[in-house]
């Protein structure tokens, strides 16, 4: 058996690897994404160059396994799109997922209906969907469009540069807010409102289905035998939680880095009035035809990093030492994690971060402490809404990243939402499980429960202590859930204020 070569196309680096069926890696190859970032504040890169980096990095791995074969490739990539002519050149630059450009084509679709949008793809109206960035490339740089044939993904633009073929994955199409959800199929009525031809869009596709083989010109670019069977992979973060062996609804994934995302697995989108409230998405998901719902703290382990760099200047493992030595409730000190605004559970831009209870017994461990019990409470209110809203409950939480190293951290999330914790430190995360996929699609595994028993990786497991989870509840109920309604509208006027500052 030859092994399963997994992509990884993200925002800030371009990551191929190739492992075997039980996901140990074989060899690897990493290059920095070419991110132009603009004094306005635009992130663009070219699409010619994500290629280029990625068909390097494929020849990196390709040389490091000498006459070994690959049995399948797979792509995973960030939420980006491009726009291409027909020779598959691009006509303008792939604008950056986090690029906002897009703020108002976004607002303008209000019309349309938020509802009714939701209902359709389980995503609200944001800049960060690619269609408001192939609205706006429409709207001003009208000769590039003229000139475009093809939107596709990133993920489905180097699946074509290695078959010929173009085709979109179906979680990747999630993130265009131009998919319907049911159908599994682009929407006509979103295309029209936003005056786009259906035929521009690559076919979508379910992830691990086959869209081609290498062709000779893309063999010699990479070092891959020609014929090599390639699957369609999927977004970035989905790929990611499959490679942690998430494949059906009780499942959830914990992602904290800087931000920290919560996935929990469904067996229908939960695209109800009071889901789009709170500002979930809910869309596809890679395997099993099953879906998952998504929320967000903006803010997560960047606070822990602002405090650290701004005022403690000591290392993650001694703050969290001082933390762990101060009582529950952090001797009445509070944190809200809104340093980024709220994202999840009602969308407030203008929500700030805050520090309620000081004292002058307030000790650096007793702000780290608030710090990890805020974001914790935040973590709750979220896994909450989702199990009431889907009716489904989370048996057990899967973390990964770099906080998912902490055990005191790790076990104070399993206290306060009273939910088993398994911590996992699974590498290459996104690019693994494209692989898999590829794995899925090659027939070296016979389903997606197969390759999550297959490709382990060594955990650690936290559970709840009753007594704890009582005493963080009281609190959560009595003081932590008044604090956000109590500064909300000081924060909006600050806002407000503020810009009329900015203004002037």
């Amino acid at each position: 058996m030859g092994y399963l070569l997994g992509i990884d196309a993200g925002s800030t680096n371009y990551k191929v690897i190739a492992c075997d069926a039980a996901g140990r890696f074989l060899a690897s190859a990493r290059r920095p994404a070419n991110t132009k970032y603009h004094e306005n504040g635009w992130a663009e890169t070219s699409p010619e160059l994500i290629w280029e980096g990625v068909a390097a990095c494929i020849a990196e791995v390709a040389a490091q396994l000498p006459g070994e074969s690959c049995d399948g490739i797979a792509v995973a990539s960030s939420g980006e799109d491009v726009l291409l002519d027909g020779a598959a050149q691009s006509v303008y630059p792939a604008i950056r997922w986090f690029d906002t450009r897009t703020e108002a084509i976004a607002s303008a679709w209000e019309p349309f209906g938020r509802e009714r949008i939701y209902r359709i793809t389980g995503i609200n109206p944001n800049p960060v969907a690619s269609i408001t960035k192939m609205q706006w490339i429409k709207r001003y740089v009208p000769e590039a469009w003229a000139r475009a044939r093809l939107w596709i993904p990133i993920a489905g633009f180097i699946s074509l540069k290695l078959t010929g073929t173009a085709r979109a994955p179906w979680t990747n199409a999630c993130r265009s807010m131009a998919f319907d959800l049911n159908r599994r199929d682009w929407s006509e009525e979103i295309l029209a409102e936003a005056g786009i031809e259906r035929s521009l869009l690559a076919e979508p596709i379910r992830p691990g289905e086959q869209i081609g083989a290498l062709t000779a010109a893309a063999a010699a670019a990479t070092g891959l035998k020609e014929g090599t069977p390639v699957f369609a992979g999927g977004v970035d973060y989905a790929c990611g939680t499959f490679a942690t062996g998430i494949i059906r609804p009780g499942q959830m994934l914990d992602s904290t880095g800087t931000s920290e995302q919560l996935l929990a697995i469904l067996d229908a989108p939960e695209i109800s009035s009071a889901s789009m409230e709170k500002n979930f998405t809910s869309v596809a998901y890679v395997v099993n035809d099953a879906y998952y719902i998504m929320g967000m703290i903006v803010a997560s382990g960047g606070i822990f990093e602002w405090f650290k760099n701004t005022f403690a200047c000591e290392s993650f493992d001694l703050l969290v030492d001082e933390a762990a030595r101060e009582p529950i409730g952090a001797r009445g000190c509070m944190m809200l994690p809104y340093f980024s605004g709220r994202h999840t559970m009602g969308s407030d831009p203008a929500a700030r971060g805050a520090f309620v209870g000081l004292t002058r017994a307030t000790t650096r461990g007793t702000f780290v402490r608030a710090i990890l019990e805020g974001l914790c409470y935040e973590m709750h209110s979220i896994v909450q809404a989702m199990q009431e809203l889907s009716g489904q409950s989370v048996e057990s939480i899967y973390a990964i990243g770099g906080a998912a190293k902490s055990g005191f951290w790790m076990q104070m999330k399993a206290d306060v939402t009273g939910i088993p914790v398994r911590s996992k430190d699974v590498p290459e995360a996104a690019a693994l499980g494209a692989a898999m996929l590829a794995g899925l699609g090659a027939g070296v595994y016979t389903s997606p429960e197969d390759a999550a028993a297959r490709v382990q990786f060594a955990e650690r497991q936290y559970t709840p202590d009753a007594a704890h989870h009582a005493q963080y509840m009281e609190l959560y109920e009595t003081l932590n859930r008044a604090l956000y309604p109590a500064l909300r509208e000081f924060n909006a006027a600050v806002t407000r204020a503020q810009g009329t500052n900015e203004g002037k």
